[in-house]
């Protein structure tokens, strides 16, 4: 349960990353849905754009286009359009002073008022305005401007907000309503135009990104041409009956980020002239409306239920079960998403990963502890091999023995009866734990197990649980070596005062039953069989015939070009049949 606590306390430190998930989520599924169904839109909005080659193309600034605005608004209005929208703001001052150097008599002031005044005899006008963060208010429009747009009536609000509500990333895919507008008041430009159009409804939501194709403009200039030109049919074609956005699409100006690419112009590009935004918008209102996002609190529900991920101790089929689900679920919000409604399912997702990931690092962990604590416990009584299966999992005590051919070491300590009778316990038991000490790990260096110390005896064998290409020469070059270490121990003994040591070793090769006997209570990884008997048998012939180290022909046929043993022929052994037996001795040196 303690373990539970701590998935739970990383699922919470985790939760807050879901929003930023779920952005990039949603960015996905909108590319996908955009490329693998698109949505036609009913109703769309026509955009007419303020671009360089105008601005290049006019001796006024771009902030006293008033003259060519006047004959767009008079224009477009004569055609008929469902509401002229203008991602521009109007100036905040008259500029009665100002002269043209063309025309010395025009008036700026006078000339945009009558161009608004025109339009809207015949359509709805709306304008942006905008927010001003130094003096934290809406920028004021000129009082005559104000005025005349507010003379429109309640059916639409003349001056609207065209604020904006980047996510933390700074993308746009939320729609700016009135809790995220400064003063609070629901009017934007995208709902005035959309409202002129005959939709009008408190909205709230993320912008259907989904729908149409990316968008096309008219450059102005080409509007104000076919002014010139009177081509009043073909204004009429292109704005009777639909919705105007007028805007920027400068390179460098009024950029926002968008989910996805929506400039015709702009190919790959996701930044984009902002007026793109307020026009997505309202294609997102005038065909279906907003998306609609689940609850908050529905999805942090989800990632706690996720979060049972935790129990169960099967990863492997757990996280098969999660990897579907987690497919499941992202093909669900895809799904909902075409219908307008947006399941968010980051916390969800990271209820169950996290869940998951963390129950599989609590395990690992609980193992390496476990293994920590075999370790300190049995290393001192069962050999590195053995202790390494049983880690491992390669040695269970609820599996039966296995017959395995292994070769069988036995050693004794030759006259140690009367050794021990003639020195105190002490230092009896210290003289055979530094024998037994030099003698293990010379075992465990040739990769053979150490079975048991059988009072001044010792049983080994090669071959398991560790595979030896040749457990017999294994077993006869750890015999060696352990006559070399015994002569290094016993120069040790004559500078302490100790006696010194004489041991019989002997081998045999072959079948022996390697697993777990005893009781359930007790019980030790051990060798039985004839294999390990004559084993025994032969190393007590060692006196009888004067050699340390003797091995049986079964032994001797394995080492293959193996020289320096002599061949003793046929011994009798207690209980069992005579045996070949092979001795083998140090050279004496000199």
């Amino acid at each position: 349960m303690r373990g539970y606590v701590c998935g739970l306390l990383a699922l919470a430190c985790a939760l807050p990353l879901a929003p930023a998930i779920d952005a990039r989520l949603l960015d996905l599924q909108f590319a996908v849905n955009r490329a693998w169904f698109p949505q036609p839109v009913q109703r769309d909005l026509v955009l007419v754009g303020i671009n360089e080659a105008f601005l290049e193309g006019v001796e006024e600034p771009v902030t006293l286009s008033h003259r060519y605005l006047a004959q767009f608004l008079r224009a477009v209005g004569a055609a008929g359009p469902l509401v002229i929208g203008m991602d521009l703001v109007l100036p905040e001052k008259r500029y009665d002073q100002l002269q043209s150097r063309s025309d010395p008599e025009f008036d700026f002031h006078r000339t945009l008022l009558a161009g608004l005044l025109g339009a809207m005899q015949t359509s709805p006008v709306v304008v942006a305005k905008v927010w001003d963060h130094d003096r934290r208010h809406f920028r004021d429009i000129q009082l005559d401007y104000s005025s005349v747009l507010a003379s429109q009536g309640e059916v639409v609000h003349g001056i609207a907000s065209a604020l904006f509500a980047a996510d933390p990333d700074g993308r746009i895919r939320r729609y700016p309503d009135a809790a995220m507008q400064p003063d609070r008041t629901p009017f934007t430009l995208s709902s005035e135009i959309a409202a002129a159009a005959g939709v009008r409804q408190p909205w709230s939501g993320l912008i259907n990104y989904q729908l149409g194709a990316p968008f096309q403009y008219i450059p102005l200039q080409d509007v104000l041409r076919l002014v010139r030109e009177g081509r009043q049919d073909e204004l009429a074609r292109r704005f009777a009956g639909k919705a105007v956005l007028l805007g920027a699409v400068l390179d460098d100006i009024d950029l926002v980020d968008l989910p996805v690419p929506l400039a015709a112009w702009l190919p790959n590009a996701t930044r984009v002239p902002g007026m793109l935004a307020h026009a997505q918008a309202v294609r997102s209102m005038l065909n279906g409306g907003l998306i609609a996002p689940l609850a908050r609190g529905g999805l942090w529900a989800g990632a706690v239920a996720m979060a049972l991920f935790w129990f169960g101790a099967r990863l492997r089929r757990k996280l098969a079960l999660l990897s579907l689900l987690s497919l499941g679920l992202c093909a669900l919000s895809t799904a909902l998403l075409l219908r307008g409604v947006w399941l968010a399912p980051a916390a969800p997702l990271l209820g169950g990963w996290i869940a998951l990931l963390a129950r599989a690092g609590w395990q690992s962990w609980q193992q390496f502890l476990e293994r920590q604590r075999l370790s300190r416990c049995f290393g001192g009584y069962v050999s590195p091999q053995v202790m390494q299966n049983i880690l491992d999992g390669g040695i269970d005590a609820r599996k039966s023995g296995r017959k395995l051919s292994v070769c069988v070491l036995f050693s004794d300590v030759r006259g140690f009866t009367g050794l021990s009778e003639a020195l105190p316990a002490e230092q009896v038991v210290a003289l055979l734990n530094r024998y037994f000490a030099r003698m293990t790990a010379v075992v465990h260096r040739h990769g053979g197990t150490v079975d048991k110390f059988i009072g001044d005896g010792m049983m080994a064998f090669f071959g398991a649980p560790n595979e030896l290409a040749c457990p017999e020469a294994a077993a006869l070059a750890a015999a060696r070596e352990m006559l070399a270490e015994l002569a290094l121990l016993n120069a040790e003994s004559a500078r302490l005062g100790a006696p010194a040591l004489r041991i019989g070793v002997g081998l045999h090769s072959g079948l022996a039953v390697i697993g777990y006997i005893g009781s359930a209570a007790r019980h030790e990884y051990t060798a039985i069989g004839n294999t390990v008997n004559v084993a025994a048998r032969i190393e007590s012939l060692c006196k009888e015939v004067g050699m340390p180290v003797l091995c049986s022909l079964a032994v001797a046929e394995r080492l293959a070009g193996e020289t320096g043993l002599s061949d003793l022929g046929l011994r009798e052994i207690k209980g069992h049949s005579p045996v070949h037996v092979l001795g083998w001795a140090p050279s004496q040196p000199g």
